[in-house]
């Protein structure tokens, strides 16, 4: 499979032409109560994981570009003063914020600068486990005014799922002394779950999001983020899905794995699925795809129960549909798990 995802890799860096400006959009969120939220997409090199072969579903490297570190800070500065006051940033840069390939370290005390010039609460970067130290970690605590989130891609507390169904690179251990690490400095943790990875069905999905979710908080994750796979282009899901082979999840199981989450624990869970109600992203049946997608964000944004328990009540013909293949999934679900494990050992 590694070396599919290479090859794929590969071509679609050469179709895709490099982005080079900085992106930024508002949008709702929530911290100790809802907040105005800004966020900055970041035209760096991409991914080192990622430019290697790296996930099975993502696409974010292609989101790349080969800008100079000075002009990216000229516009990450004009970006920041366009989106006025807000409570919570958000910077994306489609890989790791402390891969030093990417972000040059005085870049960022650069940036940090111009943040704490703002009144902001609290900014959230990414990162792979592995640029996560006592000296970047620290660092960047002692540089910014703001509280600091990392948020980082888990996806799975299965290590099995993360390498062999997301071709990750990281194990639990990574994840769990990452985490710990941040704790040791009172930076947060955003956990990343993956949403039905492929080669697992929907109630397999359900099931993994749910206990890595518990995982997740139990090592010390201050939030967790569900994110339902897309169908990305020139990625291995994409393959898949073109031979018919995998399908993005029913936008019933993010109701599902949400309010059953959230019947479990008092952590902020958060869900903003992309390309939500199309045919390459999280869907159903196209007549009630607004409705809960728009109940996704306003729980998201509020942590608010009414919004989930207000969707379960749409009738709608397509979540018999749904339930039909949950029920009929569960007959075959130990035997694929029988399978996995045989091949795993």
């Amino acid at each position: 499979m590694a070396e599919t995802i290479k090859s794929i890799r590969e071509k679609g860096l050469i179709k895709t032409e490099s982005k080079k400006k900085v992106i930024s959009w508002l949008e709702r969120d929530y911290l100790d109560s809802e907040v105005k939220a800004g966020v900055v997409i970041l035209p760096t090199r991409g991914c080192s994981w990622g430019l290697a072969g790296g996930c099975t579903m993502c696409g974010y490297v292609y989101e790349s570009s080969d800008i100079s570190h000075e002009e990216i800070y000229n516009q990450f500065k004009n970006t920041l003063e366009k989106l006025g006051d807000i409570n919570y940033l958000k910077i994306f840069n489609s890989g790791s914020f402390f891969d030093q390939r990417e972000l040059d370290p005085i870049m960022i005390e650069k940036m940090f600068n111009l943040i704490n010039q703002k009144d902001i609460q609290r900014v959230q970067v990414e990162s792979r486990p592995e640029f996560l130290n006592k000296t970047s970690i620290s660092k960047a605590k002692d540089s910014l005014l703001s509280e600091l989130e990392v948020g980082i891609g888990l996806e799975t507390s299965n290590d099995y799922i993360r390498n062999n169904c997301i071709n990750k690179g990281s194990t639990l251990q990574d994840f769990t002394i990452a985490v710990k690490l941040c704790n040791l400095y009172d930076v947060f943790v955003k956990a990343y779950l993956l949403i039905k990875p492929p080669f697992l069905n929907e109630k397999e999905s359900i099931e993994d999001a749910l206990t890595s979710a518990n995982d997740a908080i139990n090592i010390g994750s201050s939030r967790v983020s569900f994110n339902p796979t897309s169908v990305h282009r020139y990625t291995f899901v994409e393959y898949l899905w073109n031979r018919h082979e995998y399908s993005p999840p029913w936008l019933w199981s993010l109701v599902e794995i949400l309010l059953r989450c959230r019947n479990k624990t008092a952590v902020p869970i958060l869900c903003h699925p992309t390309r939500a109600g199309k045919i390459r992203g999280p869907h159903n049946c196209g007549k009630c795809d607004n409705r809960i997608y728009n109940g996704l964000v306003n729980f998201s944004a509020t942590q608010d129960s009414k919004y989930l328990e207000d969707l379960t009540k749409i009738d709608c013909g397509c979540k018999k549909v749904w339930k039909s293949q949950l029920k009929m999934e569960q007959f075959s679900q130990g035997y694929f798990q029988d399978l996995r494990n045989q091949i795993h050992h």
